[in-house]
């Protein structure tokens, strides 16, 4: 209870402890005036106070008797000097109250009384009084609970409206779809697995796969597979002829109730029928009579017994040519009398387009494994023919095609030709080859804007890039254009030079200049018109520029598309399948259909086996001299006796000895292509050491091929090194020529000095002794007295040669100065001044560096 402070005469100032005192207990006051308004304080108040009671009871206290105060109204003291706080510090009373809420009401007045609230969600229910005066609380777990309540019910509530918003949508798209159908005239059939046949037959059926996601759909168009391998089966029985008659008077009875389906949308019927018909199924062919096919096409019984073919017993019968079984179902079709094989025919062709249509170089993997997938299952004869048609309706037309275009599609053909087999490639290229001898034969007739011939030409060398034939027949192939020289014959090898131009002269470099040789004579033989066309300037540019190797003057000439395709083709090809290169004459193909096809194993034919051979004499022939290079017999028989044994060895002579001069002999050596530049070397030091007299021809040569590149030049070091250590087998007048060569190759820097380091001066015979005299005689004497102290130079700076130093120092003064050795050179006194000279000052610098 607060003390109201008197008035006092006489009042003692408080001390420190007691102002800290009073301080303490003006903050618990208040601190229970706060707490007193959160909860339902007096009845904790009255609990607390009852609990006191019953303690001091228990332990017999007496309570201090209280001397009565004068009661004072609460109403009386103004509510300023009520909430001061301030206590009298001799007021015992104050100090003993317990800051009960009865004394905190019984000073307030009414409306400044603490409002009491009760907890949440308890305002109609009595509190229980906790022990210990603490606050009631909410349970964490039960609020915790509604609120999950609350969230799933609002799940569920928009989970349904997400379903009626769905159902809404569906509604909408049926109404579409039907209105589409009835636009398209798609629902009047009863029968609904017509249409996904249809898809399969048009090639469409991918788009299934984004339509079936649920599983009861996917259920059903598992059903629908059944039935369509079913019908397959049947199919594929009815066209190798495996039925007896009353296998097809039951199935005739059977299909005509296995489309008609009545019921709408009743699953179980369905399945009842198909598991009516298997039984049915089953029956027949316990019925049946077994009837296979051996390996020769013919049919047998159960016992192995050969049926007889009734159609060969009527052809045998009646005197008619017995006409096979691919034959005479050709022909039904071709005559429309075989209404199945028609049938089969037509959907191969729309299967064959809808994959073709979608052909790219993204899912070109895919395709091919779809169309080698139709391959295995139908005879090729008219999987060649349906893809003979498509490629020439999408390649072949009157426009020009699109280069992409025609490399996938030829990237399709020559997986198809290696996966599959040899006689795919070779129906094609037979195929392709023949139009071309077509339209060669009246390309003077053809119109400069039809662009057939182009596209077929464009077809051909993609054919040759990806490997499918030979070198051989391209360049008949050019050849033939080039004998037709006219206008449109320019713009086809035009064609050719600009697509795989340079693909051929890296292939066969020889070949290629024979192949360009003959039409720049064609070209020069040609008349004036037609010299004036800017087309054959143009190709003659590009000619030239792939002849030079210039790929900068080819315009939009982008070799790594082709060059991703080959390898994509690569990984392509699977169980060690590889491009088998069809190496086929232009006169084999065209003669064909008359001779046979002697590249197809096991195909019939009918050549001379003498014209066959003789040929093939004819091409060793034509190998022969186009590796000979052109060379004339007498140098050829000097290559001979020079045991020029190898290709390239006689190749390499036959240009040195035919060339103007040393640079000719380099560039015709370098076109070439040797991957061994030994055998250059080898060539030129032994030429070098046959002459008569030595020949500054060959030093030029070797300092040329020195000074391109660092390859040869280790070469040349190399062959010096055996001609030295063999220096017992050459004679003098070699010896001088060797000395010769390396001389003048050492002072122009092509080789060093340290060449020599191969020589025992410790152990020198006559002719190694002959040898170093003539190349340090040749040296020290030479009239550029600047490159002599040069090549020394690069000697003596070198600290891994100090034996090779020493041994030249040795050779220079104690065996060339001699008086014996001057007298034998019969040299004049000023040439023995200036040799004593340069040796004293040779000497003087590879003792210096020494040091």
């Amino acid at each position: 209870m607060v003390k109201i402070k008197k008035k006092e005469a006489h009042k003692k100032p408080l001390t420190r402890k007691e102002q800290r005192k009073q301080k303490t207990e003006v903050k618990k006051q208040n601190k229970r005036l706060y707490f007193a308004g959160k909860a339902n304080g007096i009845e904790r108040v009255a609990a607390a106070a009852a609990e006191a009671l019953a303690a001091q009871s228990q332990q017999g206290k007496k309570k201090k008797k209280r001397t009565k105060k004068p009661k004072i109204n609460p109403e009386d003291i103004p509510t300023e000097q009520l909430l001061s706080g301030e206590v009298g510090s001799d007021d015992d009373e104050s100090i003993a109250s317990d800051f009960s809420d009865e004394e905190v009401d019984a000073l307030l007045p009414k409306k400044a009384k603490v409002e009491i609230f009760e907890p949440l969600g308890k305002s109609g229910k009595p509190v229980k009084s906790l022990k210990g005066g603490g606050i009631q609380r909410q349970d964490e777990a039960e609020v915790r609970r509604r609120e999950l309540r609350q969230q799933k019910e609002l799940e569920s509530k928009s989970k349904k409206q997400r379903l009626k918003q769905l159902k809404i949508e569906n509604q909408e798209e049926e109404r579409e779809i039907n209105k589409l159908e009835k636009k398209l005239k798609l629902n009047k059939s009863k029968d609904k697995n017509r249409m996904v046949r249809k898809m399969f037959d048009d090639g469409l059926d991918y788009l299934l796969d984004f339509v079936l996601d649920d599983e009861e759909e996917k259920r059903k168009w598992e059903e629908k597979q059944d039935r369509k391998r079913q019908l397959k089966e049947q199919r594929v029985k009815e066209e190798a002829g495996m039925w007896s008659e009353e296998d097809e008077e039951q199935d005739e009875s059977g299909g005509e109730e296995f489309p008609q389906d009545n019921s709408e949308s009743e699953e179980e019927g369905d399945l009842g029928g198909e598991e009516e018909q298997s039984e049915e199924d089953s029956e027949q062919e316990e019925e049946a009579p077994k009837i296979k096919e051996d390996i020769y096409g013919r049919k047998r019984d159960a016992e192995g017994n050969i049926l007889t073919d009734p159609v060969e017993q009527e052809a045998s019968a009646t005197g008619q040519k017995y006409i096979p079984p691919h034959q005479r179902a050709l022909m039904a079709a071709s005559a429309g009398t075989s209404e199945k094989q028609a049938e089969i025919i037509a959907r191969l062709l729309k299967q064959c387009k809808g994959l073709l249509n979608r052909l790219s170089e993204a899912n070109l993997h895919k395709i091919a494994s779809g169309i080698e997938a139709l391959y295995m299952k139908n005879s090729r004869y008219n999987m060649n023919e349906t893809l003979t048609k498509l490629l020439q309706e999408a390649l072949l037309g009157p426009t020009k095609t699109n280069e992409r275009m025609v490399q996938e599609h030829m990237v399709l053909l020559t997986y198809l030709h290696a996966q599959i087999g040899s006689e795919i490639g070779a129906h094609f290229l037979q195929t392709f080859v023949e139009l071309f001898d077509g339209y060669v034969k009246n390309i003077q007739t053809l119109e400069i804007e039809d662009k057939s011939l182009n596209n077929l030409v464009l077809i051909l060398c993609y054919m040759y890039l990806f490997r499918i034939y030979e070198l051989n027949l391209l360049m008949e192939l050019i050849g033939r254009l080039a004998d037709a020289l006219c206008e449109k014959s320019v713009e086809c090898l035009l064609l050719i030079f600009q697509s795989i131009g340079f693909r051929l002269r890296k292939d066969d470099p020889l070949a290629f200049k024979t192949m360009t040789q003959k039409v720049q004579a064609q070209i020069a033989a040609a008349p004036l018109e037609l010299k004036e066309n800017p087309r054959l300037r143009f190709m003659v540019d590009i000619l030239t520029a792939v002849k030079n190797n210039n790929m900068q003057k080819l315009p939009q000439y982008d070799p790594e598309l082709a060059e991703n395709l080959r390898k994509r083709l690569k990984a392509m090809l699977k169980n060690d399948r590889y491009v088998v290169t069809l190496n086929i004459t232009l006169e084999d193909l065209l003669r064909a259909d008359k001779v046979g096809k002697w590249w197809i194993v096991g195909s019939a034919w009918t050549g001379n086996l003498n014209e066959m051979g003789s040929a093939k004499q004819k091409l060793e022939k034509d190998q022969a001299k186009s590796s000979s290079g052109g060379f004339s017999e007498k140098l050829l028989e000097v290559a001979k006796k020079q045991q020029m044994n190898t290709s390239e060895r006689r190749n390499i002579f036959c240009i040195i000895m035919s060339a103007a001069d040393y640079v000719d002999a380099f560039e015709k050596i370098l076109h070439l292509a040797l991957k061994d530049q030994r055998s250059v070397a080898y060539v030129i030091i032994h030429c070098a050491l046959n002459e008569k007299k030595s020949n500054p021809y060959y030093a030029h040569l070797a300092l040329k091929f020195c000074q391109f590149n660092r390859k040869y030049q280790l070469a040349f070091q190399f062959a010096t090194w055996d001609r030295i250590n063999d220096i017992e087998s050459l004679s003098k007048a070699q010896i001088r020529n060797l000395a010769g060569f390396l001389h003048q190759v050492i002072l122009s820097a092509g080789l060093q000095l340290s060449v020599l380091k191969v020589v025992d001066f410790m152990q020198l015979d006559k002719l190694s002794f002959y040898f170093m005299k003539e190349v340090m005689m040749q040296l020290l004497l030479a009239p550029d007295e600047r490159a002599i102290f040069q090549s020394f130079e690069r000697v003596a700076k070198n600290q891994k040669l100090q034996q090779f130093k020493q041994s030249i120092r040795l050779f220079l003064q104690h065996f060339l100065l001699q008086e014996e050795e001057l007298a034998k050179l019969k040299m004049g006194e000023e040439q023995q001044v200036l040799l004593r000279q340069r040796v004293d000052y040779l000497d003087k610098m590879l003792a210096y560096v020494d040091l």
